[in-house]
């Protein structure tokens, strides 16, 4: 057994007042870098030393892995004795008390914990059951709609007397048939073992004194990131006894999204009246100056906790603000800069490449598969090998191949369109007794009558509306084309889940990176080049074959700010620092959103150790508008300027906020023959009056049916009819010069024509 003072050792004042209050409640404030791990370790240790009983202790968590390691490190210092302390996340210690005391509350002990695709499997068949049009009702909003009233601790009756929907919201129904399946079945999803634990100890006083006595003293890991059943499981165990002891960082909560409250630590000294705390302002990890520019962002939010870090490391190098023309140059510039520091003795996993979102990783990834630098992604697929990218460019294949069977068989029920697995084998007979590829063979099959035929007549008709555009469409206007006319993008708009929409921002960024590739191969047939951009995102990723000299000195790491949260990196590029990147632009309007962004910035600022790399564009090509001005992120106007070195961006004039995308192409409205005898198609901007006056309109409702609008490519025009809503808004155009065209107004770039 380590004796007291040991524990001690080497910690700093603050550090050491944490690990020997043990009584009472107590809030450690320990921000980023501070030794948090390193104290809680050490706190349970010294308690052992002290004579605690382990079997007193309740030390919990968030993730397996935090708490594995927090038991190795106090088996260390403690020795065999540590192994009867409960170290556990909050769920783990949840089946624990279910498993001995469920039945008090109308289980018995053996449930089942039902994970995420048991849940999916059953709200298919409840969905069946009732009859209900997936398409409009995908099961993936089915369960998150549950799962986010189950965070909220609303069951079925209470949340369908809260529910403020339309009528004929199947919700409640499904939720009411989901409970009562659940409890039929003796089974409990991942939510319910949360809840029911908080149900059992609020309505059976002995039980929950009994789990007071047990566990006289607990621990609570990362308070920060609680929601409201862990908040309440909390205050459920320490009541009692009041010796709770919460670790966390307020300017680290951003995970909102997932049900964290923030208010759980902001207002624990309210909770808990007579609670010591205790800030963990030492650093250990970054400079000084990466310091200041963190804490000057965060410090704007209100709701926070008076603190801020220092350290003894020194001030270190000034962070180096890059400012590019577009995306590709920013992830440009990056590389070269990695280069640079590689030559000066860098390895490759010194180096992190932070952004907001997954889909921004696009050129960032390219970049470094050009220069053949190893890179791995943290939490997501590589961006061409993600589902809805695949998807995709499986409808372009066929588009230019009809012949490419994988392509029709990934995508001829994506989305659903009823074909089960007997209507495939169907038209693979066909195919394979006539010896003609499947999409022709599905033309033929969906010619006649019966049960899914209409979906794939409607599936073939897609394709070859789509190999028609292929020469009047510029590339990016075909993928939307293609996302929309599917059904694709719509199905993911109706889910309106965090997985969904960032499904259609991957697509969205795939629009941008064929027109990106586009301005570079524009000496290219069409068609050509539509092809060339198929094979070098087919090619991506294909870097097993480094050399291995280079393979070990490690990998780029490239992740999103969430998931950067506890690591740490000598060199750290926080790219993309402009509106709608960071802040986010669903986060642009609440403040308590806007508050969440700072912290996420927060996190991101102090992943770095001696480094850190701010990047922006000055211009991003916005989905269906072209090249748009992008703003700089109102969080650099609060980093301290003394800290921040780099491109410097004077003020922009009115021309160049007004700068657009590059005028477009047009090509003859001739049918796409997949012939090999293809002239080549130089692009040709519309010819535009001296006198036209024209502008962007932001409503949709300026496009009227007899509206005048000028478009980049195909000239002047008049509105014919309007279909379709917001995001949908589709229009038939007759232009003067090139007929009448169907084009979605979010990928057009129209503008309409004053009088």
């Amino acid at each position: 057994m380590v004796r007291p003072q040991a524990c001690l050792e080497g910690m700093n004042d603050e550090q050491r007042t944490a690990v020997e209050t043990i009584d009472g409640p107590l809030l450690i404030l320990a921000g980023a870098g501070s030794g948090k791990t390193r104290v809680l370790t050490r706190r349970v240790a010294y308690m052992l030393a002290k004579g605690v009983p382990a079997w007193q202790i309740l030390a919990v968590t968030f993730t397996n892995k935090a708490a594995g390691e927090m038991r190795a490190r106090v088996r260390e210092l403690s020795g065999p004795d540590a192994d009867r302390v409960l170290v556990s996340t909050f769920h783990s210690a949840c089946v624990r008390f279910l498993r001995q005391d469920i039945e008090s509350i109308g289980y018995k002990r053996n449930f089942t914990i039902y994970d995420s695709d048991d849940q999916s499997r059953l709200l298919k068949n409840l969905a069946k059951e009732a009859n209900l049009d997936i398409k409009a009702y995908p099961i993936s909003k089915l369960r998150s709609g549950i799962d986010q009233a189950k965070v909220r601790m609303q069951d079925a009756a209470t949340f369908a007397a809260s529910r403020q929907s339309s009528p004929g919201d199947p919700l409640p129904k499904i939720y009411r048939g989901y409970e009562e399946h659940l409890k039929v079945a003796n089974a409990v999803d991942f939510n319910d073992l949360l809840n029911l634990t908080v149900k059992m100890l609020q309505e059976h006083p002995d039980i929950r004194e009994r789990y007071q006595d047990r566990f006289r003293y607990v621990m609570v890991d990362e308070y920060q990131d609680t929601n409201r059943a862990q908040y309440l499981l909390v205050k459920l165990l320490a009541g009692e006894h009041r010796n709770l002891a919460v670790v966390g960082d307020d300017d680290q909560s951003i995970y909102a999204f997932r049900g964290a409250d923030i208010r759980n630590i902001l207002d624990f000294e309210r909770d808990f009246p007579e609670v010591k705390t205790v800030r963990l302002e030492r650093n250990y990890r970054s400079t000084q100056n990466i310091l200041k520019a963190a804490h000057g962002v965060v410090s704007n939010n209100r709701g926070r906790m008076d603190k801020e870090l220092w350290t003894d490391i020194g001030s270190g190098d000034q962070l180096q603000m890059i400012i590019a023309q577009d995306d590709m140059e920013e992830a440009n510039r990056v590389l070269r800069e990695i280069q640079k520091l590689r030559g000066e003795g860098r390895r490759c996993a010194d180096f992190a490449i932070i952004y907001r979102t997954n889909a921004a990783s696009r050129p960032f990834e390219q970049a470094l598969v050009r220069a053949r630098i190893p890179h791995v992604l943290v939490g997501a697929r590589k961006f061409y090998e993600r589902r809805e990218i695949r998807d995709m460019l499986a409808y372009l294949k066929l588009v230019l191949n009809p012949t490419d069977n994988m392509a029709f068989l990934r995508v001829i029920n994506v989305p659903a369109r009823g074909l089960g697995a007997k209507a495939i084998r169907d038209i693979q007979d066909i195919a394979n007794s006539e010896g003609i590829p499947y999409l022709a063979a599905a033309q033929r099959w969906g010619a006649g009558k019966g049960r899914g035929r209409k979906g794939a007549k409607e599936f073939c008709g897609l394709i070859d509306k789509a190999r028609e555009q292929v020469l009047t469409l510029l590339p990016g206007e075909l993928v939307g084309f293609v996302a929309e006319e599917s059904g694709y993008a719509p199905r993911l708009r109706t889910e309106e889940t965090p997985e969904a929409q960032g499904r259609l921002e991957n697509i969205q960024e795939l629009v941008r990176a064929v027109d990106e590739d586009a301005v570079s191969s524009e000496d290219l047939h069409p068609i050509d080049r539509l092809q060339a951009f198929i094979d070098r995102a087919s090619l991506t990723g294909q870097d097993s074959d480094l050399p291995d000299d280079i393979v070990d000195e490690g990998q780029v790491t490239l992740l999103t700010a969430h998931l950067a949260k506890g690591l740490e990196y000598p060199v750290v590029f926080c790219v993309g620092m402009v509106e709608g990147g960071f802040p986010h632009h669903r986060s642009r309007e609440r403040e308590e959103d806007l508050e969440e962004e700072r912290r996420l910035v927060y996190v991101a600022f102090t992943r770095a150790m001696e480094r850190l790399y701010l990047t922006r564009s000055r211009r991003r090509l916005v989905f269906g508008r072209g090249f748009q001005p992008a703003e700089p992120s109102r969080f650099l106007d609060e980093i301290p300027d003394e800290v921040l070195g780099g491109d410097k961006a004077p003020e922009r004039p009115a021309w160049a906020r007004a700068f657009s995308n590059p005028p477009s192409s047009g090509f003859s409205t001739s049918q796409f023959s997949g012939s090999a005898s293809r002239s080549p198609s130089r692009p040709t901007p519309a010819e535009r009056p001296a006198d036209l006056r024209t502008f962007a309109p932001e409503d949709p409702a300026e496009f009227q049916p007899g509206t005048r609008v000028m478009h980049p490519t195909f000239g002047l025009g008049a509105i014919l009819k309007v279909d379709g809503i917001n995001q949908n808004l589709k229009l038939q155009i007759r232009f003067d010069r090139h007929g009448t065209k169907s084009l979605y107004v979010r990928f057009a770039k129209l503008e309409v024509v004053l009088p």
